[in-house]
This record gives structure tokens, C-alpha cells and sequence, in this order.
């Protein structure tokens, strides 16, 4: 899964384990400040697009993998693990997203 040059990693969800612990808790501190869970998936938003928003907003640059990983940890659903950019259960009013 990693390699010399973590392509392999960049999109899987382990990467959020690579993180440093103080990135870690900022990325699910946003996550949990400005994403909220609703039942239904949210197809307008994936995963990749969400990431952007985090970085833009405040962040510092996250992979997908990795913010995949942060979602799973905050206890959001995800529609098809097998798909490159996830969706998620995400509401379309939620702090981020306006």
C-alpha cells in the first residue's frame, strides 16, 4: 500500500494515520465544526471537493486518503468505498457548504 513515493497511500483512508496527531485533531475538529451528518448521502459533494474546502477554509494541504480517513473517524458514512472520491452523508447546510 505504500511506497517510495506513497501514491499507493495517497487515496486510502490510512493515510489519516500519517498525519501528525496535532493535524489529525485540527482536520476532525474542523470536520466535526463544519460538516453535519443526515441520513441521506449528499451526492453533490465528495470527498475531493471537501478536502479543497477544508484547505481553502483554514486547513493546510490534505491528500484525499487522508481526509477520507478523518471523516470515517468523525462517523460519517460513506455511499461506495470503492469509488476514488467518496460521498458522504453530509448536509447540504452545514457550516462549510454555505
Amino acid at each position: 500500500m505504500s511506497s517510495e513515493t506513497g501514491k499507493e497511500l495517497y487515496n486510502q483512508p490510512e493515510a489519516f494515520d500519517y498525519l501528525t496527531l496535532g493535524q489529525q485533531s485540527h482536520l476532525t475538529d474542523w470536520i466535526k465544526a463544519n460538516l453535519d451528518p443526515i441520513e441521506s448521502f449528499n451526492t453533490r459533494h465528495t470527498s475531493y471537493g471537501l478536502k479543497h474546502i477544508f484547505e481553502k477554509t483554514g486547513g493546510y494541504y490534505v491528500g484525499n486518503g487522508a481526509f477520507k480517513g478523518a471523516m470515517l473517524k468523525c462517523g460519517f458514512k460513506v455511499k461506495d468505498k470503492a469509488a476514488i472520491n467518496w460521498v458522504f452523508n453530509i448536509s447540504e447546510k452545514s457550516k462549510a457548504l454555505q
